[in-house]
């Protein structure tokens, strides 16, 4: 992978960086060899895709094999391959142009019926066991909805992070009306748009801008 990070230590150096490099060239550069680690450094949040078709069986594989609080799993993700459905999606999303381009939407929704799901996981697990404790925590959560929201947004990561294992362009989305979403896609009462996942096809000219990153200093406190 080509290196050009802005510099971690001077603003000026930042000043200096080079010119944006799309995604495509990034993809096919000489590089070290791919490690995890590396493909997370080449991920981006792309602006547009290209064409073609991808397989995103393996990705949404990664997303429901994602660890979440006492396995409950509070979410449904809902794949929209469907050209025409994506296209009457586009205007709840605010006419973001991934939406329409890319090869397939993920809709991850909170599910709203967390005490139903809670039911649904013990009858399903057979883990009778955790019952007492599983009805305390889920009773004395304040926000049932955010607390849900925050288990699909890990599905969310690990969806993305096999989507830069596999080299599949990508790019999470807040920005749209989840009302008017969940009632393009005749969603359940129990079920909440928190974030979208567009995938396909990385695009010659992605729209996206330098890669940055704050440093691990700014980040992360070791104690």
């Amino acid at each position: 992978m080509r290196s050009w990070r802005l510099s971690r230590t001077s603003t000026k150096s930042r000043s200096k960086a080079p010119a944006h490099i799309p995604f495509k060239e990034m993809s096919n550069a000489p590089a070290q060899p791919d490690t995890f680690l590396s493909n997370l450094e080449w991920r981006r949040a792309v602006k547009h895709f290209g064409a073609g078709p991808v397989d995103v069986e393996p990705v949404i594989r990664a997303a429901t094999q994602a660890p979440s609080s006492f396995g409950l799993q509070p979410y449904r993700i809902v794949a929209v391959k469907d050209k025409a459905t994506r296209e009457r999606l586009q205007p709840a999303c605010y006419g973001q142009s991934q939406v329409t381009e890319c090869d397939t939407l993920l809709v991850f929704c909170a599910r709203t019926d967390v005490t139903g799901r809670s039911e649904e996981f013990l009858k399903a697990s057979g883990a009778e066991a955790v019952r007492g404790m599983l009805e305390g925590f889920v009773g004395n959560l304040q926000d049932q909805v955010a607390w849900a929201s925050r288990q699909a947004y890990i599905a969310l990561g690990f969806a993305l992070a096999a989507a830069a294992e596999l080299k599949i362009a990508s790019c999470p989305m807040e920005g749209f009306v989840p009302a008017a979403v969940a009632q393009e896609l005749a969603l359940d009462s129990t079920l909440h748009p928190v974030v979208l996942l567009a995938l396909g096809e990385p695009a010659e000219e992605d729209g996206t801008w330098p890669r940055f990153r704050f440093p691990e200093s700014d980040l992360v406190r070791r104690v």
